[in-house]
C-alpha cells in the first residue's frame, strides 16, 4: 500500500508550523503525557482559584473587622488621653 500523494496533503505536511502566540513557549525535553497530566493539573487548580471565593470574601472579612476593632480601641484610648489632659489642665487652671 503506498501513502496517498494528494498536492494538498503534501502541502500540508510541508507548511511550516503556524507562528507561536506571545508568550507561549513550546515544551521540550519532557514527554507528551506528563505535559498533559501538568496542564490538567495547572487547569484544575486554576478553576479551583477562580470558584473559591468564600474564602477570599472570608478573608477580607476578617482583615476588615480586626481594621475595625483596631481603631475602635484606638479611639478609646485617645478619648480617655484627651480626658486625662482636660482633667489636668482644669487642675493647673485652679492651682
Amino acid at each position: 500500500m503506498t501513502p496517498p500523494s494528494s498536492p494538498t496533503l503534501l502541502a500540508t505536511l510541508a507548511a511550516p508550523a503556524p507562528a507561536p502566540a506571545e508568550g507561549y513557549e513550546p515544551v521540550a525535553g519532557r514527554d507528551t503525557r506528563s505535559v498533559e497530566l501538568e496542564r490538567m493539573i495547572e487547569a484544575r487548580a486554576a478553576a479551583k482559584t477562580a470558584s473559591d471565593y468564600v474564602h477570599v470574601v472570608w478573608a477580607y472579612g476578617v482583615i476588615w473587622s480586626l481594621f475595625a476593632i483596631y481603631g475602635l480601641v484606638l479611639w478609646r484610648r485617645v478619648r480617655r488621653v484627651q480626658a486625662d489632659v482636660r482633667a489636668l489642665t482644669s487642675r493647673l487652671d485652679a492651682s
